[in-house]
């Protein structure tokens, strides 16, 4: 890549790890995307602003369904049916929000306001296609759970916990049969202390050490989709529109994302809409992400995942990009895939398939290897060209 791209992704981090954090819907989560609509001015493109409202941290969230899960074990010895409707609701509402599915508790405060921000350039207005290059720009509370240990077994972990809410639905339906015999009566009281200490696990380093940097999360995946950007709209391409869209409270439970989606899904021709997600490209292996999930599996099957696979046949100095897997949280990308669009994530991971310095403290500008992300845009650059000539050709 030349060298203009390369001091322009590296401007981009270091402008963006200036700031202490750009943890969602805080001060300085405001000030980076005002960083962002300014990068995109530069470009000569049109910067809009999409404003939405969503939760502080899924902290609170998770605050949210532990406590209300607490009060109605409580209350079954004494109000059996309701402890009962308690803990069947939020039993619901945990597989689905950990299956990133909607639930009533991504609507309850504290909200505050968060930002989306579109860049656009010569838009056409007879374009039959749209390829959207998206990437968030906040940071992640810091958290006990992204410990490298953790990590490496999160998938299990979260099974683990969630089968846990299954015996407490169990314990649940003993009382409504009147036979909540020792099994019933030890056991509630042990998952009561059990889920207030996963709370309490949960918040710890948060309120201890608020926010990461977020220089590979994801400072790096700003700077590859506005240095992609800049590389296509200095080509003619016609019938195309290329859109930039950099999120916000994307470690929310990608909420910027959602509501992206949402807010223009309608207007859309599906078949002809490509979004490529830059997610975590500051340290290790460049991963073309094939397989999300935690409880049912997403597995990315598409035009846009089978351009990046043939540009890596194509192409011997892409020889050594292979695909990967992700079962830790999911990415932008997750939304428009369940709805049957062409999406990919790209991201980079060690040798043992994890996200280096993933919500911990150390993800600092320090930790990040400029070459990957250069690379990285390079090479969604020739995915890109790839896709448009693939889809002439159709």
């Amino acid at each position: 890549m030349d060298k203009p791209n390369v001091s322009f992704t590296q401007e981009i981090i270091e402008k963006l790890t200036s700031l202490p954090h750009r943890g969602a819907t805080t001060k300085n989560e405001k000030i980076a995307a005002d960083y962002v609509k300014t990068f995109i001015q530069n470009l000569g493109a049109k910067p809009t602003e999409q404003s939405f409202k969503t939760s502080i941290t899924y902290i609170y969230e998770i605050w949210w369904m532990l406590g209300i899960l607490l009060v109605g074990l409580a209350l079954l010895p004494y109000y059996t049916i309701v402890g009962f409707g308690i803990v069947t609701g939020i039993v619901l509402t945990l597989f689905l929000y950990f299956d990133w599915r909607g639930t009533f508790v991504t609507s309850m405060p504290p909200q505050k306001e968060s930002q989306n921000i579109i860049g656009t350039k010569n838009e056409k207005a007879d374009a039959k296609n749209r390829l959207v290059l998206m990437a968030h720009y906040d940071s992640a509370p810091v958290s006990l759970l992204y410990l490298p240990s953790q990590v490496a077994g999160f998938s299990k972990s979260l099974k683990f916990n969630l089968f846990n809410i299954f015996i407490v639905q169990i314990i649940a339906i003993l009382y409504v049969l009147g036979i909540p015999s020792s099994f019933g009566i030890w056991f509630r009281i042990i998952y009561m202390v059990y889920f207030a200490a996963q709370t309490i696990i949960t918040s710890l380093d948060y309120f201890r050490l608020g926010y990461t940097n977020g220089a590979a999360d994801n400072a790096s995946g700003v700077a590859v989709a506005l240095s992609t950007a800049q590389k296509l709209w200095q080509n003619y391409i016609p019938d195309w529109n290329i859109e930039v869209v950099i999120t916000g409270a994307e470690e929310v439970g990608m909420r910027g994302a959602k509501y992206y989606f949402k807010t223009n899904h309608q207007n859309w021709n599906d078949e002809n809409v490509h979004l490529l997600n830059f997610d975590n490209v500051g340290i290790g292996d460049i991963k073309i992400i094939t397989k999300t999930g935690s409880l049912t599996q997403d597995i990315y099957d598409n035009d846009l995942t089978k351009a990046a696979l043939e540009t890596v046949q194509t192409y011997e100095k892409y020889n050594d990009i292979k695909t990967g897997e992700w079962h830790t949280g999911d990415f932008d990308s997750i939304y428009f895939k369940r709805a049957g669009l062409s999406a990919l994530t790209l991201s980079a991971q060690d040798e043992n398939g994890l996200i280096p310095n993933l919500h911990r403290p150390s993800d600092t500008i320090e930790n990040v290897d400029f070459t990957i992300p250069e690379r990285a845009s390079e090479f969604a650059f020739d995915v890109c060209m790839h896709l448009i000539k693939k889809v002439k050709v159709d």
